[in-house]
């Protein structure tokens, strides 16, 4: 009886404090309706000439490879000495690979398919759980081209922050496997999946995504401004541990500077935490999920700065700033996709890939 009070005490609670936030929020939505005008087009750009090009292609990909069963024969060589490090089941292990090269999504992504397709599976959701804490991280092309480049103006730079990450995740893996046997516990509904459903998943994976972005930046937006009328200036490295992209702004590069950024590249900044959050949406617990942020920022930061011994790197001021990240992809690509969506969204049927 007690614990059924005091659960439900936690919950008023919580229910309260999010209902103050979003009417805070909404008012100062009615306070600077302008900023928050902006901010929401300037999110929409940032999702139609960047994040859908860049990202819908390679989650289509990765949910094929992993519904489909093909990690078994893409994925075989590597297996081996992934099993001696990581101790887990090779679904997971292609989890692993496919977040370390797609970024930031696409781990909590397949990680909630794969609870959702056995949800009638403790064991499956709590091997879910406990690989979400090390199956989160940059894409190479992101850490080496926009922070690499557009912080440092060098792209060993990018590279050291990408396999700090990477080198990380792999740490926390070895050890939260071991310390979790039941993490490598058997899939009971594998399911093939065709292209027709890896399209479908990743365009509600890529829509709740670019919703999430929009609404956060609103917000973030409104909340500058109140720090503004205060004469208060958050620093990029601040201000990047909510979005990602805030790091474009920091202005004076120092070598020094390479953990701090390692370290809020592997927690991805809140924005990119609520986007992962919004789409495993009940498939399983996030708390370990956000509890492995917290070592995985710390290894990241100490692995870039052992790397850095051993590595003559030289930065630069770059001319790259936050805005070049709105004009990252091509217009053909970004015309293509549209057209793809469009076609799913209004002719969708499963005969179109029943043969693939």
């Amino acid at each position: 009886m007690r614990k059924e009070r005091s659960y439900i005490k936690k919950e008023t609670i919580r229910s309260t404090a999010k209902a103050v936030l979003i009417c805070i929020t909404a008012a100062l939505v009615i306070i600077f309706p302008s900023q928050a005008a902006a901010s929401t087009v300037k999110s929409i750009d940032v999702c139609i000439s960047t994040i859908i090009p860049s990202m819908f292609a390679f989650m289509v990909i990765s949910t094929y490879i992993q519904t489909s069963g093909l990690y078994r024969i893409i994925f075989r060589p590597m297996m081996p000495l992934m099993r001696h490090i990581i101790k887990a089941d090779d679904r997971t292990l292609s989890v692993f690979l496919l977040s370390m090269t797609g970024g930031y999504p696409i781990g909590a992504k397949l990680l909630a398919e794969e609870a959702a397709r056995n949800n009638d599976s403790p064991a499956v959701r709590y091997s879910a759980e406990n690989a979400s804490m090390f199956c989160y991280c940059i894409s190479p092309t992101f850490a080496m081209i926009m922070l690499g480049n557009g912080i440092f103006g060098s792209t060993a730079a990018g590279a050291v922050i990408y396999v700090s990450d990477v080198l990380a995740c792999l740490t926390v893996g070895a050890a939260v496997s071991r310390m979790h046997r039941k993490a490598g516990a058997e899939i009971s509904n594998e399911r093939k999946g065709g292209l027709c459903d890896a399209v479908d998943s990743a365009s509600r994976s890529l829509f709740t995504v670019c919703t999430v972005i929009v609404a956060f930046n609103i917000a973030l937006t409104c909340f500058e401004c109140v720090l503004s009328l205060n004469g208060i200036t958050l620093p990029p490295l601040i201000c990047g541990s909510f979005e990602i992209s805030n790091l474009l702004d920091i202005r004076t590069p120092s070598v020094m500077l390479i953990p701090a950024v390692s370290a809020i590249s592997s927690m991805g900044g809140i924005c990119v935490l609520l986007q992962c959050t919004a789409i495993i949406k009940g498939a399983f617990s996030v708390k370990k999920f956000l509890l492995g942020r917290i070592p995985c920022a710390v290894l990241s930061a100490l692995y870039s700065f052992i790397i850095m011994q051993f590595a003559d790197i030289s930065v630069s001021a770059s001319t790259i700033t936050a805005e070049y990240s709105f004009e990252f992809s091509a217009n053909k690509i970004i015309v293509l996709v549209l057209i793809a969506m469009c076609i799913i969204i209004f002719y969708r049927s499963d005969k179109i890939f029943k043969k693939v």
